[in-house]
């Protein structure tokens, strides 16, 4: 069995995210709830119970399970095994060398997926244009996502499955590029990759999503991840899916919390009278999810005042602001917390002005809805996160891996604001700590250096804002105690302290006594769920 497991955990340096005994030496767990925190070994063993495996930690950081608020889990998952177009990319014959690669091994007609292209890294400047993938691939379908999935590199068969021509128009809040003839080139942004998107999942069946899954539970697991945040739920079967992982209990698995597609899944749950928190430990539904922008690459993001490097420009609304704030209120009234993706700071300001109207239309009290990624605030939008009850969930990395991109995009003065840490902290605003995995990693060793030390991955020399780092114990604030507060779960999880469930994430070393530089070095070296131990990586 893999859940109710007793377990004691002897000689570390727990982190315990709880006020009463921020630190201890030992944790006893039995059937899956912590029942000892203190420095007592004896007393541990015995609070674990006689059977109970004792593991000795020999001076090891451990944490309350760590909590990744907003991920893609069956992405991620397939990310894993799709072409790799981000690791060791400099240019676009990569890509196309790695594309004809998989195309050799695949039956013509099949798909040939990718995902991770950054064009920061590559020498063009850009993905292959369709005509250079069908040098390669003349007979599959090849989709490649960027690393933010906010943009789409296809080529002529694809683009013929999707049914896109020259003929066809933009949709609402999405881009076909075209080359100078009107012809186009096979980029496609935000909602212009719907049609796309469509052949893809087409393609995919329950097993690869199933496999998908599985792949990304065990790679949180080897992160010391243990509860995650799926953001965009849209299937009944993927649904379904996730159900029935979630019943093996002789599987090692991490808890989810669901996000739900609105266009999808929001009639459906007013009809049953389903409302946030329907569920149980190992899967929750928890919100309402909206996408009402885009993103900083591809400048859709919906800002006040034009990008930097485009004044022109103010990017993108994905459906129209009054069709959103109509939306909003249904999943409000409805008893739905909601979940929206707002990265510009108009975005950001048009969903608190929609939840403030939800609120004065019904007023619920403790609802904390949530803004995904929150990313260009003003100081405005700041002093309102701490004045009205909304949660703001920012990317770990989106700064530190994206800095000279964000820098083209909104220059050094919006920039001191983008994702403020120490801002909305001092205002006593619960952060939590997403990596949007596949968009970044969830290795929380990367999140942890990002967030401690606001430096550039591309130049580590720089540090961005210097006004907003935030200590370690801060982080691991976010990473545990705030991740559980932002789904509701603050009273089971989030925290070590007896009657919490026997999560734990052990790091191979002491964080608390290493160069905050030198944090990213630092692995999991178990992970502990329900009592049971998910994960081992040495002889630990």
């Amino acid at each position: 069995m893999m859940e109710q497991g007793s377990l004691a955990l002897i000689n570390g340096r727990f982190f315990t995210s709880d006020d009463e005994r921020p630190a201890a030496t030992a944790v006893g767990i039995e059937r899956g709830l912590v029942t000892y925190v203190g420095d007592d070994l004896g007393d541990a063993r015995a609070a674990a119970g006689q059977d109970a495996e004792v593991i000795d930690l020999d001076g090891r950081m451990a944490t309350a399970g760590l909590i990744d608020a907003h991920t893609h889990p069956v992405f991620y998952g397939g990310s894993l095994a799709n072409v790799d177009i981000q690791t060791g990319v400099s240019a676009v014959a990569d890509i196309l060398a790695r594309v004809q690669e998989r195309v050799r091994t695949t039956p013509p007609a099949q798909l040939v997926a990718g995902w991770g292209y950054y064009t920061l890294g590559i020498a063009e400047g850009r993905p292959p244009l369709r005509w250079e993938l069908d040098s390669v691939a003349p007979h599959h379908p090849v989709v490649l996502r960027d690393r933010s999935g906010h943009e789409l590199a296809v080529n002529s068969f694809a683009l013929q499955l999707a049914g896109i021509t020259r003929d066809s128009a933009d949709p609402e809040g999405g881009r076909i590029e075209r080359d100078e003839d009107g012809e186009p080139n096979g980029i496609l942004v935000e909602n212009a990759m719907a049609a796309v998107s469509r052949v893809t999942e087409a393609a995919q069946t329950v097993e690869s999503a199933e496999a998908n899954l599985r792949r990304a539970i065990d790679s949180f697991l080897s992160f010391g991840i243990t509860s995650v945040g799926e953001a965009l739920l849209s299937s009944p079967e993927i649904f379904q899916l996730y159900q029935r992982i979630q019943s093996e209990a002789e599987t090692p698995r991490v808890r989810f919390n669901l996000m739900l597609d609105h266009w999808e899944m929001l009639e459906p749950v007013e009809r049953m009278g389903l409302m946030s928190g329907f569920g149980d430990r190992w899967l929750r539904a928890g919100a309402i999810k909206f996408f009402i922008d885009g993103t900083e690459g591809q400048r859709t993001a919906k800002l006040s005042e034009g990008f930097a490097d485009q004044p022109d420009n103010t990017g993108m609304w994905m459906f129209a602001p009054e069709v959103f704030r109509k939306r909003i209120l249904r999943a409000h009234l409805a008893g739905w917390q909601c979940a929206v993706h707002a990265i510009g700071d108009a975005a950001i300001e048009l969903t608190l002005d929609a939840y403030n109207e939800a609120q004065s239309e019904l007023p619920r009290p403790d609802i904390r809805h949530r803004v995904e990624h929150a990313s260009l605030l003003r100081p405005d939008l700041i002093q309102r996160f701490a004045e009205e009850p909304v949660i703001p969930v920012p990317g770990a990395r989106f700064a530190s891996n994206d800095y000279p991109v964000l820098m083209e995009a909104f220059g050094a003065e919006r920039m001191r604001w983008y994702q403020p840490w120490n801002a909305l902290l001092e205002r006593n605003v619960p952060v939590v700590v997403s990596s949007d995995a596949p968009v970044q990693s969830p290795d929380p060793a990367k999140n942890l250096w990002a967030i401690v030390n606001s430096r550039s991955e591309f130049d580590r020399d720089v540090v961005m804002q210097p006004e907003e780092r935030i200590s370690l114990a801060e982080t691991l604030l976010a990473y545990t105690r705030n991740g559980a507060f932002a789904s509701h779960e603050e009273h089971i999880k989030g925290r070590l302290a007896p009657g919490f469930l026997g999560d734990v994430t052990v790091f191979d070393r002491d964080l608390a006594v290493m160069n905050a530089l030198e944090l990213d070095q630092a692995m999991v070296e178990l992970t502990v769920v329900d009592g049971c131990v998910a994960f081992r990586r040495g002889a630990i």
